[in-house]
Protein backbone atom coordinates (compact mmCIF):
# COMPACT_ATOMS: atom_id res chain seq x y z
CA UNK A 1 0.00 0.00 0.00
CA UNK A 2 1.16 3.51 -0.66
CA UNK A 3 2.00 5.87 1.91
CA UNK A 4 -1.23 8.18 0.62
CA UNK A 5 -3.37 5.28 0.48
CA UNK A 6 -2.19 4.55 4.26
CA UNK A 7 -2.38 8.24 5.32
CA UNK A 8 -6.39 8.14 3.75
CA UNK A 9 -7.01 4.96 5.38
CA UNK A 10 -5.82 6.02 8.83
CA UNK A 11 -6.11 9.43 8.81
CA UNK A 12 -2.15 10.10 10.00
CA UNK A 13 -1.39 12.68 7.31
CA UNK A 14 2.06 11.65 5.32
CA UNK A 15 4.29 13.69 6.79
CA UNK A 16 3.39 12.12 9.89
CA UNK A 17 3.82 8.68 8.63
CA UNK A 18 6.67 9.16 7.11
CA UNK A 19 8.17 10.71 10.19
CA UNK A 20 7.02 7.20 11.94
CA UNK A 21 9.03 5.28 9.37
CA UNK A 22 12.67 7.86 10.15
CA UNK A 23 11.98 6.84 14.51
CA UNK A 24 11.85 3.01 12.96
CA UNK A 25 8.50 2.54 14.26
CA UNK A 26 6.77 1.91 10.94
CA UNK A 27 8.23 -0.01 8.12
CA UNK A 28 6.67 -0.36 4.92
CA UNK A 29 5.46 -3.80 4.79
CA UNK A 30 3.57 -3.66 8.05
CA UNK A 31 1.84 -0.92 7.12
CA UNK A 32 -0.68 -2.62 5.40
CA UNK A 33 -3.62 -2.60 6.84
CA UNK A 34 -3.04 0.84 9.31
CA UNK A 35 -3.01 -1.19 12.69
CA UNK A 36 0.47 -0.86 13.25
CA UNK A 37 -0.13 3.30 12.31
CA UNK A 38 -2.94 2.76 15.38
CA UNK A 39 -0.91 1.20 17.85
CA UNK A 40 1.53 4.36 17.66
CA UNK A 41 -0.85 6.68 17.59
CA UNK A 42 -2.44 5.15 20.67
CA UNK A 43 0.92 5.30 22.79
CA UNK A 44 2.04 8.28 21.38
CA UNK A 45 -1.57 9.72 22.76
CA UNK A 46 -0.91 8.34 25.98
CA UNK A 47 2.22 10.41 26.29
CA UNK A 48 4.72 7.56 25.34
CA UNK A 49 8.06 8.98 23.74
CA UNK A 50 8.71 7.56 20.41
CA UNK A 51 12.18 6.35 22.04
CA UNK A 52 9.60 4.31 24.50
CA UNK A 53 7.27 2.97 21.32
CA UNK A 54 9.93 1.93 19.49
CA UNK A 55 11.74 -0.50 22.65
CA UNK A 56 7.92 -1.90 22.99
CA UNK A 57 6.25 -2.39 19.60
CA UNK A 58 8.29 -5.60 19.47
CA UNK A 59 6.36 -7.24 22.17
CA UNK A 60 2.97 -5.90 21.01
CA UNK A 61 3.02 -8.74 18.42
CA UNK A 62 4.09 -11.37 20.26
CA UNK A 63 2.81 -10.50 23.86
CA UNK A 64 3.59 -14.13 24.62
CA UNK A 65 7.09 -13.38 24.92
CA UNK A 66 6.84 -10.81 27.53
CA UNK A 67 7.49 -12.23 30.91
CA UNK A 68 7.00 -10.74 34.21
CA UNK A 69 10.35 -10.07 36.38
CA UNK A 70 7.90 -9.94 39.63
CA UNK A 71 7.62 -13.32 42.04
CA UNK A 72 4.35 -14.41 42.04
Amino acid sequence: MRIGELSRRTGVPTRMLRYYEEQDLLHPERAANGYRVQQIRGLLDSGLTTEIIRKILPFLDKPEQIHSTRNA
